[in-house]
Parts: structure tokens; sequence; C-alpha cells
């Protein structure tokens, strides 16, 4: 396991069940873990998963989508922990609602830009200054396999707010290098939570998809949890301005 000994670290949409499974595995490798959600509730169930697991965390709840928010989380995160080393930006939407551009909804295109996309961009701004005062730190965004490959059942926005994610990123690691911060972005394939779960309304639909997977089988929390803590940790000193794709070999599966 990557060590996060002394590390504090701020997790958006910690309530999930990849936030969830990210924050048990950064504390578990000696991290310090500011659990943010929307849901009050959801963030004190992962506080405490992580203070029985014999972890730190402190719950915040916030709207990544609303700048005052985030601020206001950020400042918070920054008095119980000490300040802050790192930053994972998993809080996002995936609406079932969202479909093809040709039957572009705006308000529901705005809602996945305002939450995808401008939350990753709001905390990314408010948490960089206390990593650059730490002396550096990590950040690894929340992309998808989406924004790389196309789909028969198009889900446009989505996709567009996370190939923004992924240009933001390398942005990001460009700016940020000097100050010792590493920026990566994530972007898994279909990670097998309740939400993804809804797509695959019967056995047909779930098989059709897993027969594009190479290793035969569908994400699961702790893969993302795993590689998300690799590359907040200093194993992945040398790493960034990097997409990792983490979907089993669909994306290079030609069938």
């Amino acid at each position: 396991m990557s060590s996060m000994a002394g590390r504090r670290v701020l997790v958006t949409g910690a309530g999930g069940a990849i936030g969830r499974e990210t924050s048990l595995t950064l504390a578990r490798a000696g991290a310090a873990v500011a659990v943010v959600d929307l849901s009050r509730e959801s963030a004190d169930e992962t506080t405490a998963l992580v203070t029985a697991a014999g972890g730190t965390a402190v719950s915040i709840v916030a709207d990544v989508a609303t700048e005052d928010s985030v601020r206001e989380a950020v400042a918070t995160a920054v008095d119980a922990l000490g300040g802050l080393d790192g930053l994972v930006n998993n809080a996002g939407i995936m609406p079932h609602q969202d479909e093809s551009f040709l039957d572009a909804d705006s308000d529901v295109w705005r809602l996945i830009g305002d939450i995808n996309l401008m939350g990753t961009t709001y905390c990314s701004k408010h948490v960089v200054p206390h990593l650059i005062e730490a002396g550096g730190g990590s950040v690894v965004n929340m992309s998808s396999f989406l924004a790389v490959v196309g789909c028969t059942a198009p889900q446009d926005a989505y996709a567009a707010s996370k190939g923004a994610i992924m240009s933001l990123t390398t942005s990001m690691a460009v700016q940020l290098g000097r100050h010792g911060i590493r920026v990566n972005a994530l972007a898994p394939g279909p990670i097998m939570t309740a939400h993804v779960e809804k797509f695959f309304p019967d056995a047909e639909a779930r098989n059709r998809r897993l027969a594009r997977v190479p290793l035969g089988r569908f994400g699961t929390p702790t893969d993302a949890a795993e590689l998300i803590t690799f590359l907040a940790s200093d194993a992945a000193s040398w790493v960034t301005g990097q997409v990792v794709v983490l979907d089993g070999g669909i994306s290079v599966n030609y069938l």
C-alpha cells in the first residue's frame, strides 16, 4: 500500500461509493481525511467508518457547484486538520436523463457542468493555495473513459464535462509543477456502484457491456480507491499531467 503517513487530504463526494472507499483507503495509508459531501448523513457515515478503522476524519457538508460553499468547506478542513496536502476531486453526477446532444436539455447540461467541471475548478482553486503553503502536494481529478471513447447509448453532457476535466488536469499540472504540486486524473470505466447498476436493467444489458471488458469483470470502488491513493502518494512522485484510464481494457478492445 502507498504510504500517506502525515498527509491531510480533502475528498469530495466522500459519501458515495468511490469517495467512501477512497477515504478509507487513504486513511489506512496514514492520511487524515476531510470527508466532504452534499449529504450530512453520508459524510458522517464515511467519517464513522474511517474512525472505526482507526483513522482520522472530519465531516464537512458542501455543495461543490457553489463557490462560497467550497470556500467555507476548505476553510473548515484547514482549521480541523491544520492544513492540506492533497485533494481528490471525486464529486460528480451522471444523471440517467443525460442522453445525446441531439436531445440536449440545457438544464441537464448546466447542472452536470456546474457539478462536474465547476466543482472541480472551485475545489482546486481554493485548495491549491494551501498545498503551496504546505510546500507541495497532489490533486487527483475524476474524468471518465467516456471522454476517450464513444458509446451507442450516449451520455454527452457527462462525457463533455469529463473531457473538459482531462484538459484542465494537464493545464493545472503545467502551472503547478513549479510549486511541487502534481495533478493527475483517473478515467474510470464502469465501476459497479448502485447508481451504475441502474444502467443495466437486465442480464442481457449487463452481459452486452461485460463482453467488451478484456479482464472479464466490471470495476469496483476499491480498484479506483487504490489507484487514487497511489497517485496521491510519493510512490507517484514523478507522475503529473496524466490521465489514467481504469477500464479493464474496454477502451483498447476493437470487438
